[in-house]
């Protein structure tokens, strides 16, 4: 695989990306992320130019996730889950100013 430039990307386009992959449909996924139908095939083609890859075929019952796509799945779902469970710290990790750990603490 090249190597990304990790500011091509944005958290909207692993959003679309799950969705797709979960729904196989691009209306389906945009109507759950609040979107329209061209914004999400604008994303799938700001995805394929990034990482130079297909990810979904179109076939009559939506949208088929390559192998590339299937074997992209997990990394993108753990850095959605890291990135959700980040934004959703208790209030007393909100006051300690950290994320429950203790670099940087003495």
């Amino acid at each position: 695989m090249k190597e990304i430039d990790i500011r091509l990307l944005d958290m909207t386009l692993l959003l679309v990306f799950q969705e797709v992959m979960a729904s196989g449909k691009s209306t389906v996924a945009a109507s759950r992320l609040g979107l329209t139908q061209p914004a999400i095939s604008h994303a799938l083609k700001r995805l394929r130019s990034i990482f130079d890859e297909e990810l979904f075929v179109r076939r009559s019952a939506g949208l088929e996730p390559t192998a590339f796509a299937r074997e992209l799945a997990p990394k993108v779902a753990a850095i959605l889950a890291l990135t959700r469970d980040a934004l959703e710290r208790t209030p007393a990790e909100a006051a300690g100013g950290g994320l429950g750990g203790t670099i940087g603490h003495v």
